[in-house]
């Protein structure tokens, strides 16, 4: 997207990206472990753990790993994991969802899971946006125009911009790692916990313009 440039690799045990100090990747460790070489030191991932890494970094080991990358944007250095059975926030079809990697601001990058039941059959759905994605666990199928696609552990998959689709985990469940490159939720100057658990007396700061930094 023109808006929300992005782009993706699909890592086997080893990669080194160079010149890519104004981009921020977000990984996900599929299978094995690897270390994470990057300004911010040295680490080591296993499987089912994921990261946010702005500019340059290096991956060696024997494992495989999912690196979207939003490009001319610089976020927090992140590690967390592994990722839990079920996502912590409902969402559609007896679904559930987890933000791993929340947005810094409103409409910022974030890196999401998903959660898909047995028996269940989303609603076909479209999103503003591209999702960059990866089966972590389980088995089922994505239904788009083009046809009905395998899903299962290991699968990476790219759906444009206001794609009609939508998961189903027929005998088993689904587990899938999804990034965003944008979001519609987050901390804005107007609104953010911080300035809204200020009080002066019992007055937020969010509305005592005389005090709020501009």
């Amino acid at each position: 997207m023109a808006n929300h440039p992005s782009r993706a690799y699909w890592v086997i045990d080893s990669i080194e990206v160079n010149e890519s100090e104004q981009d921020t990747h977000y990984l996900f460790v599929s299978e094995g472990e690897v270390t994470l070489k990057s300004c911010n030191g040295e680490f080591f991932l296993q499987k089912n753990t994921f990261a946010a890494v702005p500019g340059n970094f290096s991956l060696n080991g024997s494992g495989k790993v999912l690196v979207a990358t939003r490009l001319n944007y610089t976020g927090l250095f992140t590690i967390g994991g592994p990722i839990e059975p079920l996502g912590r926030l409902n969402y559609i079809d007896g679904c559930s969802s987890t933000v791993l990697i929340n947005p810094l601001r409103r409409g910022e990058p974030c890196l999401n899971f998903l959660y898909v039941p047995p028996g269940v059959s989303q609603t076909p759905h479209t999103h503003p946006s591209l999702r960059i994605g990866l089966v972590a666990e389980g088995n089922g199928t994505c239904q788009v125009d083009e046809g009905t696609f395998k899903m299962e552990p290991g699968t990476v998959f790219c759906l444009p911009e206001n794609k009609l689709h939508s998961f189903s985990a027929i005998d088993d469940s689904l587990r899938i790692i999804i990034y965003h490159p944008d979001s519609d939720v987050g901390p804005t100057d107007d609104s953010h916990t911080m300035l809204n658990n200020t009080f002066v007396g019992k007055t937020s700061a969010k509305v005592i313009d005389a005090i709020r930094t501009k």
